[in-house]
Parts: C-alpha cells; structure tokens; sequence
C-alpha cells in the first residue's frame, strides 16, 4: 500500500508537468472510484482469501488515499497562505479522531472501520469542495476564494514559467527541504526497529501515532497562534536535530521497557515533518507561481518514499546475523552520521548564501513576508493583499488579472483601495515602502510574524 502512494504520488508529480490538462487539477472523482473498488476487493478477500485479491485491495485503496491527500491539499490551500496553514494545523489535531475510531473499535472490526473511515473522508471532502467552490456565488464580494485557487484545476503554466520549474531550478529551490525529508524519514521506521522490535498491536500503533499527532499539532498550534511565527521544512530541522541526537546517543543505554519513548520520538518527528511539509508546499507553490499538485505531489512522495526506504533498511538489520547489540551501535552510528551530514549541507549552503537569496533558499520570500506585515498593519483584504504581493513582484495589472482570475478593472479596483489604506499615490511608492520594510527587518527588527528559530 505505501508502494502505491510513492507511485501514485510520482505519476501526479510527473503527469502535472507533462499532461497538466489531465492531471493537474483536484482528482475527487479519481479518489472515489478507486478507494469504492479497492473496498469492495477487500472485502473479496475476506469472503474467499484469495491473496490476489489482498495485493489489488491494498494498490488502489493506496492510490485513492494518495488522490484524497492531493484533494486536501487543495481545499486548504484556498485563500491565503495564512488561512492555509491554519487550516492544516487544524486539520491535524481533527485527524487524531480517525486514530481514536480504531483504537475504540480494535483489530477485530478493522474492515468495517476502514470502510467506515474511507466513507467518512470522501463525505468530507465532497464538502469541503462544494463550500468552497459555491462560496463566491454566495457573496458579490470580488475577492472570492475560487478566483484565488479555482477548484478544478490548477492554471497550467505558460512557456516562461515551465523554463523556472525545470528539473535543475527545482533542485536548487527545494534540496535542502528534500534532505531534511529524506533524513527523517529514513530515520523513522530505523529508530523505531531497532528500539522496539517486537510489533506493536492495533491499539499500541494506534496511541502512539494519535499521541504524536496531538502534539505536533499542539506544538505547532503555539508557534503560529500563540507566538505569531511561521516555520519551514529546513528549520524544523534544525531545531530537532538535537533532540534527534540525543535519541540515538541515548538508544543503547536505555533499558527495554523505556524504548518506546525513544521509538515515539521518531513518530513524532515524521508526523511534524509530514504537517509542515504541506504547510510549506502552499507557500512554495504560491512563491514561485507553480502548480500546488506538481510540489505537492514531489514532496508527498519523498516523504513517503524515504519512509519506504527506512522501513527497508530497518528490515535489513534486524534480518542481519549480527547480534542485537551490534545493530543497535550500528543503526545508531549509521543515522547518526546521516543526520550529521545532512546538517553540514545545509551549514555549508548556508554559508554561500547571504541577504534574500538565503531567504528565498529556505522557503522564505522576503518581499512577501514585507507585504504580508504591511497588509496586516494597514488591514488590507486578502484580495487586497495578493494584489500588492503581485505588483510588487513585478506584475502588471494584466498580467495579475490573468494572475488571479480577476478582470483588469477589478484589480484596478483593488489598486485604488491600497492607495487609500496605505496612504500612497503611486506604485513606486508602495515599492519603496516594501523595500523599506525588507531592509528594516534585515537590520534586526522583529516582524509581526517571523519564522521560527
């Protein structure tokens, strides 16, 4: 099943790039028809046991799960970022109810509860969708939702903006997130083996991943409610590398019964990882006007595809001749050589990047950090704000019609209204008040909202 959601996940990557009419869009009805016969395939199974049955089942239940993460992914992206990430955070501690379903129900109802769940979820997003799209019908309000991230489909990119993503650039936007991914989640499932062979029950599994969704989800519910900042993949990293340290240095010497604390701590990181990743896609996506299914659908798979080679790895050890003791040293010397590596690219990058072109590396666009402070200090809408964000990159009042699926006199409209609320009469003006803003905040000064760490 996990195989699947790589897969699926690589083909929606590849096919937003390639075929972005057929796949670069919300694939609801793709989500339904395959989780609807992987169901009833397993059901199949259990009536007859054939093993067939089971591999099929487990493929496109797989590959609908994978088309419902993308359909999320969508419906929290409309709007703002803000609201965006608000609603992923959300989301996240509202998951923890599936984790509790199966672990109230047990493993001896486990494919009524699936099917109970994969009904649940396909219900909810249905509506999640229809809200969203039916939301500027019910308001004359020209700054709807569904002009901002239109509910079908992604725009496809133009000649300009498919030479920005090409594979060379993407690489130089999204290393250092993609190393950090790729190192938890290799670390993971090893952490995991190693401190906890034995395989945990239904309801174990179950607490532990509800418990290390609860508290990311709490944890980040502080850094962007409580203290007002954001965060991004890099730095998240760096703020668990110790504690990711201290978990393997601590692993050999840990008596039995307390390694599964040590197990939880790699849950935890994989699970907070998991959220902030998409956070950061909606951002990423919006920075460098690409497709939210292409960056989403490249992330989801590394994330889950380097679990997948975690998981390998692990079985590989503990399948080894060596003795329990020598793979615990040698899992520990393997990861932690790993994590240490991976923090030496990104001190080592770090170092040859300075000013907004570090910014821009980490995920972090210092010109729409500046409009996003100034929006919220003159109560710019959210319209109102993604309009001053596209004029100050550049954007002309076509191209930012074009841009947001808006006419030019509405965003001439838009226009007026900042002007008014930002006292200024001219768009050089706003210009030099974003610039001025970036330059105050590069000399030390403290934005409303600022990135963690």
């Amino acid at each position: 099943m996990q195989l699947s959601n790589v897969g699926t996940f690589l083909v929606y990557f590849l096919g937003a790039r390639r075929l972005p009419r057929l796949l670069n869009r919300v694939p609801f009805l793709e989500a339904i028809l395959l989780i609807s016969c992987g169901m009833i395939l397993l059901l199949g199974f259990f009536l007859s046991s054939a093993l067939g049955l089971l591999v099929a089942a487990a493929v496109l239940v797989g590959a609908g799960t994978t088309c419902c993460f993308i359909c999320w992914e969508h419906v929290f992206s409309f709007g703002t970022v803000c609201e965006g990430q608000q609603r992923i955070i959300a989301g996240s501690a509202l998951s923890i109810l599936a984790f509790a379903f199966l672990f109230v129900l047990g493993s001896d109802t486990t494919l009524f509860t699936v099917a109970l769940l994969a009904f649940l979820n396909l219900v909810l997003l249905y509506a999640s969708l229809v809200l969203e799209r039916r939301r500027p019908a019910a308001s004359a309000a020209p700054d709807g939702i569904a002009e901002d991230f239109p509910s079908h489909a992604d725009p496809s990119p133009g000649e300009a903006e498919r030479a920005c993503t090409s594979l060379r650039v993407m690489a130089q936007r999204f290393g250092k997130p993609i190393l950090c991914i790729v190192m938890v989640g290799i670390i993971s499932p090893v952490l995991g083996n190693v401190a906890y062979p034995e395989p945990l029950a239904l309801e174990e599994n179950c607490l532990l991943v509800l418990s290390a969704n609860l508290l990311s989800a709490c944890i980040l519910g502080v850094i962007w409610f409580v203290l007002r900042k954001s965060t991004t993949v890099v730095r998240v990293y760096v703020i668990l590398f110790p504690l990711l340290v201290t978990a393997l240095l601590l692993l050999p010497f840990v008596a039995d019964a307390f390694r599964i604390a040590i197990m939880f701590v790699g849950s935890f990181a994989f699970t907070l990882f998991s959220i902030v990743m998409m956070m950061w896609c909606i951002t990423a996506a919006r920075q460098w006007q690409m497709s939210l299914t292409e960056v989403y659908a490249l992330f989801g798979g590394i994330t889950y595809g380097s679990r997948l080679v975690g998981q390998c790895l692990a079985s590989v050890i503990s399948s080894s001749s060596l003795s329990q003791e020598t793979q615990i040293f040698a899992s520990v010397a393997i990861l932690l050589y790993g994590c240490s590596l991976v923090m030496f690219v990104l001190a080592r990058r770090g170092e040859t990047r300075t000013g907004s072109a570090a910014a821009v590396a980490s995920g972090v666009d210092v010109l729409h950090e500046a409009c996003r402070q100034l929006s919220q200090e003159h109560g710019l809408s959210a319209r109102q704000s993604e309009v001053l964000d596209l004029l100050v990159h550049g954007y002309d009042v076509p191209s930012a019609a074009k841009k947001l699926f808006i006419s030019e006199n509405t965003v001439r409209t838009h226009m007026k209204k900042i002007y008014a609320l930002m006292d200024v009469h001219s768009k050089q003006e706003i210009i030099d008040a974003v610039n001025a803003r970036c330059s105050s905040d590069a000399q030390g000064s403290q934005p409303p909202r600022e990135s963690a760490g």
